[in-house]
């Protein structure tokens, strides 16, 4: 850094001081100043519609347009400051793009992916609490820094959370997903939304969630910018639509990102226009469809220009402009500000009309207008929300117990952990990932980060001899200089930890799980990269008592290493933020008994998944556990334990439905074993298939519920499968409750194909009478996966 910068960073923070101590306070919008004081749009005892009216008529051309970019300018003769739309929240605030002068710290949670693995919609309400808290006490102090004016990263909106389905391990975003599962993807992504949205007041939104990345997206990355999804209606509405639609009506998420693909769609979307510009996605769906009439939809970062050089939609940005635009979308998120530079040659030249414009604008002040910009910090709770908020002893426990519940024990062979400390006398810890703790994509700035290694030797104390090796000098090339040293390591050792997994190099934001210049042609690239294979079974020739714990963002096929007799453990703990080490540490030790539980399907091999860009779920052998038609290797949601659960006395209530009716499940489960622990368990239910389709999921995800049991407790659960829950979907999108036998699935994972040992009860109800559309069901009945 310059010494300019630095004096200048200086003299910004004595200044902020200064005036704080002066009793100064800055804010986006000044309402309680002249001549702005008198208007409608500050009256807060107005309602939001109607003061959003008022503004509107008080702004020019010049002033609307300016208001659609990413960086909206000042409106200085009223009082309004710049205001930036950029801000992320995906896992806790995000650092990215902030122009942060202090010394700052603040919660980084788990990898969403690792979120989902938790099967706990209220640890992902809270973790939204907590996020919201400290993303409006950094928004409150970057104001005062900077004098009323919002920075980047610092808004009051961001762009979290990302219902994308995981549908393909290879996928590098994947890891900021919450799974593979429409149903599972909905209600944890309802619940961040509405934690990041919901607090002391009812009036006010905390922050305002935007849902991403809208509707069809999960890569490949390197073809993101210009590629077109070619999906059915059915797929459309079985699998990509459901968590956004979850979205809206049950989150109530104030704004919604399209995806920079596009979507094409036989008969309605059939031109494949880039999710920007598609009025089917955006006007007949989410507007008119999911009655969203009011809320805000902004671009991704440069969508509408890399509409225009990569896919080559249309010809020039005032023409991307315009039907962008025209298609519903409010904010152009890019650098090169299409809309603000071309909009008005638009309206020139009659592509858009100037009320449509104004109906974006209106959106757009409509979501600041409920974050409480408009409004006095005595009348807005979360204005006064200071930076004692950030980093707190609270929100380091929760953040704790959200690494611990995502940890997965995959395999624990003769109940080989939990392990003593004292029952060893010299433990070797390798790997690549025994000192890294990768946060993942969009991380914050955590004041603690506590590695594998470093927790795994406090634990084990003085009293062990502990030695260590990288082993793998490079986590994604196979090269083994460090092999020798790792064998050293591990000579004469009683156990061995080793530490392998991913990074943010092999997966991230615009890098998917392929081949490097360096990889070996023949090995998978949805296995462990690099020489990390090569290292586990070169430490096998020395070791037969091998604990393995993988750092990852995405699955990892190990056919090798879950058969192998010499790792009797594998332990799957994903990204887990800056405490996973100690998680992990207490999880070996015996402190606290696994129970996450796999959000996505692990597949045997690369021949067990179609073509990256093939976005129909049947494709020959099927995707993810509701059409996959081969054995998996690790099914979806399962999960190992350190004790031992029992279920019994499955009951189906009534047994027989008409069309439009709910159906109770309810199932004993009791901890039978040795310690307590948490368990997930999980409803699954097979559905008649619609009649105008041959395809349809094996079975659907429907309820799960997380509870902790005493050893020896047993506790009733309770689940309610209601008329959407039971729908099937047809060619043309449409939901229907299909009369015949519906089979339900109760247990401990689900009953996909594996070689695994897990518990599924099994039972059934009846529909009568005719094949129903869900909507002309009563009005009580739900209409999103969601929604109660």
């Amino acid at each position: 850094m310059e010494r300019g910068t630095v004096w200048i960073g200086l003299m910004v923070s004595i200044t902020f001081i200064m005036e704080s101590a002066m009793g100064i306070s800055y804010q986006s919008v000044m309402c309680q100043t002249a001549p702005q004081a008198s208007y409608r749009f500050c009256n807060d005892s107005l309602d939001f519609v109607s003061r959003t009216n008022d503004l509107l008529g008080r702004l020019n051309l010049q002033e609307l347009i300016g208001q659609t970019s990413s960086i909206a300018p000042a409106i200085s003769h009223l009082g309004i400051d710049a205001y930036n739309w950029r801000s992320n929240c995906v896992h806790g605030w995000s650092k990215s793009g902030g122009n942060w002068q202090r010394d700052l710290h603040w919660t980084v949670f788990p990898a969403p992916i690792g979120l989902g693995a938790t099967f706990d919609a209220g640890l992902l309400y809270t973790a939204g609490q907590i996020t919201s808290d400290e993303g409006r006490a950094l928004h409150n102090a970057m104001l005062q820094e900077f004098k009323g004016a919002s920075t980047e990263a610092a808004g009051v909106n961001c762009f979290s959370p990302n219902v994308n389905l995981f549908r393909d391990p290879r996928w590098g975003r994947g890891q900021e997903t919450y799974g593979e599962d429409p149903y599972l993807l909905s209600v944890l992504g309802v619940a961040y939304t509405r934690g990041l949205q919901e607090g002391k007041s009812s009036k006010y939104l905390k922050v305002a969630a935007c849902a991403k990345h809208y509707a069809v997206h999960s890569g490949p990355e390197e073809l993101r910018l210009g590629f077109v999804a070619d999906v059915s209606m059915y797929d459309l509405y079985t699998t990509y639509l459901p968590a956004f639609k979850s979205q809206v009506l049950a989150g109530k998420v104030a704004q919604m990102m399209p995806a920079y693909s596009g979507v094409r769609v036989a008969k309605f979307s059939e031109d494949g226009a880039p999710d920007c510009a598609n009025k089917f996605l955006l006007k007949t769906v989410l507007r008119e469809e999911f009655n969203a009439p009011n809320i805000s939809v902004c671009s991704d970062n440069g969508g509408l220009l890399y509409a225009v050089m990569q896919q080559k939609y249309v010809g020039t940005a005032t023409e991307i402009a315009a039907v962008s635009m025209n298609a519903s979308t409010d904010i152009d998120l890019g650098h090169d500000m299409i809309y603000a530079y071309n909009l008005q040659q638009a309206l020139h030249d009659h592509l858009v009309d100037e009320q449509t414009i104004k109906d974006a604008v209106w959106r757009n002040f409509y979501l600041r207008m409920r974050v409480g910009d408009f409004d006095p910090p005595s009348k807005v709770p979360y204005q006064s929300i200071g930076t004692d908020h950030l980093d707190t002893f609270d929100s380091k426990m929760v953040n704790l117990q959200a690494a611990l519940k995502s940890i997965v024990l995959l395999k624990n062979k003769e109940n080989f952990l939990p392990i003593l400390p004292t029952s060893f006398n010299k433990v070797a810890i390798i790997g690549p990932n025994i000192d890294t703790i990768p946060l993942s994509n969009y991380e914050g700035i955590p004041s603690t980060k506590v590695s594998m290694f470093k927790a795994i030797t406090a634990v084990l104390g003085n009293g062990v001899e502990v030695t260590r090796a990288v082993g793998c000098t490079n986590i994604k090339c196979p090269h083994k200089t460090g092999f020798s040293d790792a064998r050293n390591a591990v000579e004469g050792a009683d156990l061995v930890f080793m530490v392998m997994g991913l990074d943010q190099s092999i997966a991230k934001e615009s890098r998917d799980r392929t081949n490097y210049p360096c990889m070996n042609a023949n090995r998978s690239v949805i296995g462990l990269p690099g020489c990390q294979h090569d290292l586990i079974s070169h430490i096998e020739d020395v070791s037969d008592r091998i604990v393995l714990i993988l750092l990852n963002g995405g699955p990892l096929t190990i056919p090798a290493e879950d058969q192998s007799d010499k790792i009797p453990a594998i332990i799957e703990a994903f990204y887990p933020g800056p405490l996973g080490g100690t998680a992990v540490a207490k999880v070996l030790f015996g402190e606290v008994s696994p129970a996450g539980r796999m959000p996505v399907t692990v597949v045997q091999s690369e021949d067990d998944l179609p073509p990256s860009v093939d976005y129909n779920m049947a494709t020959d052998p099927g995707r993810t556990y509701r059409y996959l038609r081969k054995p998996a290797l690790y099914p979806f949601g399962y999960g190992l334990s350190f004790t031992l659960f029992d279920y019994n006395h499955l009951v189906i209530f009534p047994e027989t439905i008409s069309p439009c009716g709910t159906v109770t499940v309810s199932v004993e489960v009791q901890n039978s074993g040795k310690m307590d622990s948490d368990e997930v368990v999980q409803v699954y239910l097979k559905t008649p298939t619609a009649p105008d389709m041959e395809v349809n999921a094996k079975y659907n995800l429907v309820g799960f519920n997380r509870s902790f049991f005493m050893t020896g407790s047993m506790l009733q659960i309770d689940f309610n499968i209601n008329a959407y829950l039971m729908t099937s979907v047809g060619a043309t999108g449409k939901r229907v409750i299909v009369p015949g036998l519906f089979v339900v699935y109760v247990g401990n994972a689900s009953p996909q194909k594996s070689d695994k040992e897990v518990t599924i009860l099994r039972g059934n109800f009846t529909v009568t009478g005719s094949v129903t559309d869900v909507y002309n069901c009563p009005n009580h009945v739900p209409q999103c996966l969601a929604c109660e």
